[in-house]
């Protein structure tokens, strides 16, 4: 038996800012990152919502966001006490925020408590890890990656404006847009993939293709932007019900190992999984063929999909391999034993199309690294 589900509600447009106005709380906690205050991203937030509130911020919020920030923010939790919690910001903030209210609830429950009817709102400020409307949270341990999967931390409201995204940096534009890529790639090769699905990771990459570089290029465009938030969003939906694969599994573990971005870890080592998964072949020609790509056989279909992702990624400016991203091999070499130990743990293994040996992990990692 299999299932499918669409959660949250989605809220989206330019003026979806305005569903705050009549929001029925008074105690507001905002989990974001320091950028977002200091940009007075967070004001356009507060502003909306009911004149007497009482709201309290928290921005300790980093990149790959860690145990440490999660254990603090339940602090917050519990000392204020909120109706609603609301993340603002990129991936980080996101699944901070799933790890604070869920570590929250445990925490709670070990008082006879519940602080399972805090309503949360995701507000995504980037497009890419699609963490707005998934049960996922990646959290950062020392140099290891935890991945957790609970439907109790699914956003209730996704809440998505593109015009958080007009003024974003080209490097983040480029990381997380290949982030929505990946997302798309492996929820429609997952070994847990449905018609479902397919259908929304298919459009997800569709969109991708048609609007990533164009919002690169120029991110004040409407359209391309809105088009790149839809994309991560469809990706985030699917993958939450089909799971991911090694693609994500690696890059956890080298995006904690060499504090390199998430989306940016994903481009790296995207090509080198299409090349290994064969098992998953017939669902990439599907993907060449929606992208019109040239190929007689199957083989050179996968062949031609690799190519195109190289392609994207150098126009993105993301780098060919670990070694061009100027990661040290000796200290690569010493890291290989806790970074296959790492991938053979990550859930999103499980449902990868092709299972991999040790050796066969080793070869991959290194072609990862240079390049080849």
């Amino acid at each position: 038996m299999n299932k499918f589900m669409i959660k949250p509600e989605i809220i989206f447009g330019e003026d979806s800012l305005n569903y705050l106005k009549d929001i029925k709380y008074n105690r507001f906690l905002i989990i974001t990152d320091k950028s977002m205050v200091q940009l007075k991203l967070v004001d356009k937030i507060t502003e909306k919502l009911p004149k007497d509130s009482k709201i309290k911020i928290f921005s300790e919020v980093e990149p790959n966001p860690t145990v440490d920030v999660v254990e603090k923010g339940v602090k917050e939790l519990f000392f204020f006490q909120p109706q609603c919690i609301i993340a603002l910001g990129g991936g980080s903030s996101i699944d901070a925020c799933k790890g604070i209210l869920y570590f929250g609830n445990k925490f709670f429950e070990n008082l006879g408590k519940s602080n399972k009817n805090i309503e949360f709102i995701a507000i995504p400020t980037t497009s890419g890890t699609g963490s707005e409307v998934t049960s996922y949270s990646v959290i950062t341990k020392g140099n290891s990656k935890i991945v957790l999967a609970y439907d109790e931390m699914l956003p209730k409201i996704a809440l998505l404006n593109p015009g958080f995204m007009k003024t974003l940096p080209k490097k983040i534009i480029a990381d997380t847009g290949i982030d929505v890529l990946t997302h798309g790639m492996e929820a429609y090769v997952s070994k847990n993939r449905n018609p479902f699905t397919n259908s929304m990771a298919l459009e997800a990459i569709k969109l991708v293709s048609k609007n990533l570089l164009e919002h690169f290029e120029n991110p004040k465009d409407l359209i391309p932007r809105e088009n790149i938030q839809y994309a991560s969003c469809l990706a985030g939906i699917a993958f939450n019900n089909s799971s991911l694969g090694i693609n994500h599994s690696i890059a956890h573990s080298l995006g904690a190992k060499f504090h390199i971005s998430h989306g940016r870890s994903n481009g790296i080592v995207m090509p080198y999984i299409i090349d290994v998964n064969d098992q998953g072949e017939e669902f990439y020609v599907e993907i060449a063929d929606v992208l019109g790509l040239p190929g007689r056989t199957p083989k050179e279909k996968r062949q031609a999909l690799k190519i195109y992702v190289e392609i994207l990624k150098e126009k993105l400016e993301i780098p060919k391999s670990l070694k061009e991203l100027g990661v040290d091999f000796e200290e690569f070499k010493k890291l290989l034993p806790e970074i296959l130990k790492d991938i053979k743990n990550d859930i999103c293994t499980v449902y990868n199309p092709n299972s991999l040996n040790d050796e066969e992990y080793i070869s991959l990692l290194l072609k990862i690294y240079f390049g080849e």
